[in-house]
Parts: C-alpha cells; sequence; structure tokens
C-alpha cells in the first residue's frame, strides 16, 4: 500500500508501506514523519492484521481522522483520506514495481552492497534451510 500526502512546500510525497505495520507523527523515530505541528510525536499506526489494514490513534493531542471522522481505530481500504493534525494522507494501493525498475534497484545494491548475485538470490527467496512461516514474512506487502 502507498500513503500520499502533500508537503508544507506545497510537494507531494509518497510512502510505500513496505511493513506489517507503521509509526506515522512528528517525532524522528517513527516510520513516517509527517512535519505538522499539529501532529503528536507518536501521533499513529497503521497495521495489516486479519487480512485487513487498520489505523488506530495513539492517544494523540489533536486526534487522527478518518474521511474527515474522529477515530480511535478503524479499518481502512483504498481511498481513505487520513487526517494528522493539518495533514491529509490518501491510502492507495501502490502499483507493482516493473521488471526493469527491480532488475535496475537489484543492480545498484550489488554494485554498492559489494553483494554477489548469489547472496542477492537468498536474501530473495531464502536458502531453502528456513521454514516456511519465516520465508512468508519477508515479503513485503
Amino acid at each position: 500500500m502507498l500513503l500520499r500526502y502533500n508537503l508544507p512546500n506545497g510537494g507531494e510525497q509518497k510512502f510505500r508501506i513496505e511493513k506489517q505495520k507503521i509509526t506515522l507523527g512528528r517525532g524522528l523515530d517513527v516510520d513516517l514523519t509527517i512535519n505538522d505541528r499539529l501532529a503528536s510525536r507518536l501521533h499513529c499506526t497503521i497495521e495489516y492484521k486479519d487480512g485487513e489494514w487498520h489505523i488506530h490513534d495513539l492517544n494523540s493531542r489533536n486526534g487522527t481522522s478518518l474521511n474527515g471522522e474522529p477515530i480511535k481505530t478503524a479499518p481502512l481500504k483504498a481511498g481513505d483520506r487520513i487526517g494528522i493534525g493539518e495533514t491529509i494522507i490518501t491510502f492507495e494501493r501502490a502499483t507493482p514495481k516493473g521488471t526493469e525498475t527491480v532488475i535496475r534497484e537489484l543492480q545498484n545494491e550489488m554494485e554498492s552492497g559489494g553483494k554477489g548475485f548469489k547472496t542477492m538470490m537468498i536474501e530473495i527467496v531464502g536458502n531453502g534451510k528456513e521454514d516456511k512461516k519465516s520465508r512468508t514474512d519477508k515479503i513485503s506487502l
């Protein structure tokens, strides 16, 4: 999934959700820092659980809204608009990366990280010595 929002300077920002749980807020120790004076340092979480995405307000000072309504916790679906302070974030379905993009990213990582093809393949698909559950945990959503 993807979060799309506007920056204070008018530019647009995108954040691809690649974990099953992310934190959002004004603090530096969150997954997605929201530069908004009305956002709490640790404002809310977005979590994938039981086949659905959910948003949870973390007792933030100014609250979290979903499609204009205040919430404490609520399921999310593509197109929903999350309000954190004055920032509106659209929750979207991410389009998969194309083959050329994936190959370019792999080549860049191999060149900059000094990793060989075999190491990269083990990181992607495992080495066959892990159990099935641990391999599926590595798949990003």
